[in-house]
């Protein structure tokens, strides 16, 4: 069936596994996809159901877009494989929905660099070190679980996850669960380039390459990576823009904002353009990792104003998709959850290498306390479901948030931030000046 459906609390959530997209439906909608069959009269179920919701003409309209899109076809046969939950009345109970949207694996700590920033603190592994990471029958029988969850957005990243050995075996096996793949990735290792013609021969495909490129000049490239492996990045580019002439895949460069390259910012939107690259996204810098022992590049609120300033006007000279991590967030906007602070834990979650699963990469800082279970010792449906009750899904909105015009897409910013600064979940995002604090 090419349409994967989870009920949820606002309706439904429908995986369209040809797209590789999920499709939100609202309640109304889902239960007239659940109701309408070649066997029943439409004017009839209208009158029965939904005459008091809205019009026979919204009813006819909404029938002709989901069969536009081959939801259902032209005799009213769904196309639609609705997923069983034996916890449903349980999510829908806590409007929490029943999993995650995505799912971010950092297959391996292991990495060739040693960035300054890097929040998981990665770097060469010893033997011993790399043997106790998820084996990846685990990483592969974890994929089949989600995806029997109705998780099927997934982020591999690291460390390098192009040093994990069995790579391409994961690959072809999210490939196989129809996923919606993303490789986040320095794109600089010595065996990128066979991994990517790998790819090509083995006609793997990957929505997305998440590529971190942090400096545009072999200088500044191995002052922040610690290694001159900017040639290697840029031929392995010419390789993903090949990738790329044969299939659908988004080319996204990320870079870690600090104090010392912030001003480059139109030199990095430049090298985006000079490599085709569809999308940019800037992060600025964590205390987390190894950027704990570089205090001299954290920014302060007035450089991420200005930086958001810079931001705009780069908005407005290139049809490149720009994205910054800062204060509003964006999270709520999609409606998904209606509980304060950001996705983290309750439409994404973080994949360690050891098995443990948490809100986000950021929060490794505090170890096992904001662990959600560890996929080695219990199922993730029953994580999933634990998670609920955590105290960081039970959080009192922030006073200050209350009255701001971006709240309901914001939702007091990002928690791991504001933990880190006050210790508490329940602070609004300390990087936030709409409501100063």
């Amino acid at each position: 069936m090419r349409f994967i459906g989870r009920i949820e609390h606002f309706g439904s959530l429908i995986y369209d596994t040809e797209r590789k997209e999920y499709i939100p439906i609202d309640q109304d909608g889902t239960n007239i996809i659940l109701n309408v069959s070649p066997n029943v009269d439409l004017e009839t179920l209208y009158y029965k159901y939904f005459s008091h919701r809205f019009s026979y003409l919204n009813f006819k309209s909404f029938l002709q877009l989901i069969q536009s899109i081959e939801m259902i076809d032209k005799d009213y046969n769904s196309n639609v494989v609705f997923l069983e939950n034996s916890d449903l009345e349980f999510f829908l109970n806590n409007k929490f929905i029943s999993a995650p949207l995505k799912v971010h694996i950092a297959l391996t700590y292991e990495c060739h660099l040693k960035c300054r920033h890097c929040f998981s603190n990665s770097g060469k592994k010893s033997e011993e070190e790399k043997n106790s990471e998820l084996s990846p029958e685990k990483i592969m029988e974890f994929l089949d679980e989600i995806k029997e969850n109705g998780v099927f957005y997934v982020s591999f990243g690291g460390g390098e996850p192009f040093l994990k050995k069995e790579f391409i075996e994961i690959l072809k096996k999210a490939n196989q669960n129809k996923m919606n793949i993303s490789i986040s990735t320095s794109l600089s290792s010595i065996n990128a380039k066979q991994i990517i013609e790998t790819m090509q021969k083995e006609n793997i495909k990957i929505q997305e390459f998440k590529i971190s490129v942090e400096a545009v000049n072999s200088k500044e490239y191995t002052n922040v990576r610690g290694k001159n492996l900017f040639e290697n990045l840029k031929n392995n580019l010419q390789l993903i823009i090949d990738y790329k002439k044969e299939n659908d895949t988004f080319i996204r460069f990320s870079f870690v904002l600090n104090k010392q390259n912030y001003s480059f910012l139109p030199n990095f939107l430049s090298f985006a353009e000079q490599y085709s690259a569809d999308g940019l996204v800037f992060y600025p810098i964590y205390n987390v990792g190894r950027a704990q022992e570089h205090p001299e590049l954290f920014l302060t609120n007035q450089e991420l104003e200005k930086i958001q300033r810079m931001i705009n006007n780069m908005k407005e000279r290139t049809k490149i998709e720009i994205e910054f991590f800062n204060i509003p967030l964006k999270f709520g906007k999609n409606g998904l959850y209606n509980n304060f602070g950001c996705g983290c834990g309750k439409t994404t979650i973080y994949l360690d290498p050891h098995g443990n699963i948490l809100p986000s990469g950021m929060f490794i800082k505090y170890g096992r306390k904001f662990s959600l279970g560890n996929i080695k010792e219990k199922k993730f449906k029953e994580i999933w479901k634990e998670n609920v009750e955590k105290e960081l899904n039970k959080i009192e909105a922030d006073p200050k948030c209350n009255n701001c015009m971006y709240f309901e897409e914001c939702k007091g910013g990002c928690m791991f931030r504001s933990f880190d600064k006050y210790q508490k979940l329940s602070y609004k995002d300390p990087t936030c000046t709409i409501n100063p604090l």
